[in-house]
């Protein structure tokens, strides 16, 4: 009975109702937009750069925020080298579950599969990078204390250029596994200390 209506409408307008139907805007990007397999792909100059460009992007808005913190940092990771790479690498391993868990939670409740990709790789990728961010500064403030230089801009760009120096002349698996690596170990000892701390001492480290 409504089609001699909606005939109307067309006729009239030249505009087909349906087109007015709402449409989000991250349901209608096409899966390929966000394909990982695109970044493999990519040269590795242009690897090795993105991931200087990220350590030390990450690394300095940390210096920014909380250089104050970072000998307390410093000191907790170099405690114990090989107990900070693991450390860092169960902080690695739980963001991603969590980012997992949200994923699945948002899918559950009916949210577009095309949505999801693009929200699940934009804050799965934050949030690495921000902890890779996090290790770098703390890896290069504490080579800079040993060398003499004492700055920690000066450290986290000298870790940054290992960082992506890995990323260029390495296989791809070994380049990224070398580049986390750095980034655990200097996570590793504020992770393994917030962890044991008591509730009280957390309370302060927060603020």
């Amino acid at each position: 009975m409504q089609a001699p209506a909606v005939l109307s409408a067309v006729q009239l307008t030249g505009v087909s109702p349906a087109l007015h139907a709402p449409v989000p805007l991250l349901a209608s990007l096409p899966l390929q937009t966000v394909d990982p397999s695109a970044v493999l792909d990519l040269p590795a100059p242009i690897k090795a750069l993105g991931a200087f460009l990220a350590s030390t992007v990450f690394g300095g808005a940390v210096i920014y925020r909380y250089g104050g913190r970072l000998p307390a940092a410093v000191d907790a990771s170099t405690a114990s080298l090989p107990l900070s790479a693991v450390y860092g690498m169960l902080a690695y391993g739980l963001v991603s579950f969590l980012i997992a868990y949200g994923y699945t939670q948002l899918f559950r409740l009916g949210v577009g599969a095309p949505a999801l990709t693009v929200l699940g790789a934009a804050v799965l990728g934050g949030g690495l990078l921000a902890l890779a961010g996090v290790g770098y500064v703390v890896v290069g403030a504490w080579l800079a204390e040993l060398t003499g230089f004492g700055d920690p801009w000066v450290g986290l760009l000298g870790v940054g250029l290992v960082g992506a120096i890995a990323v260029l002349v390495l296989p791809l698996v070994a380049g990224v596994a070398v580049w986390f690596g750095i980034a655990a170990v200097g996570i590793g000892g504020p992770v393994r200390r917030w962890i044991h701390a008591d509730a009280a001492e957390r309370r302060v480290d927060e603020h």
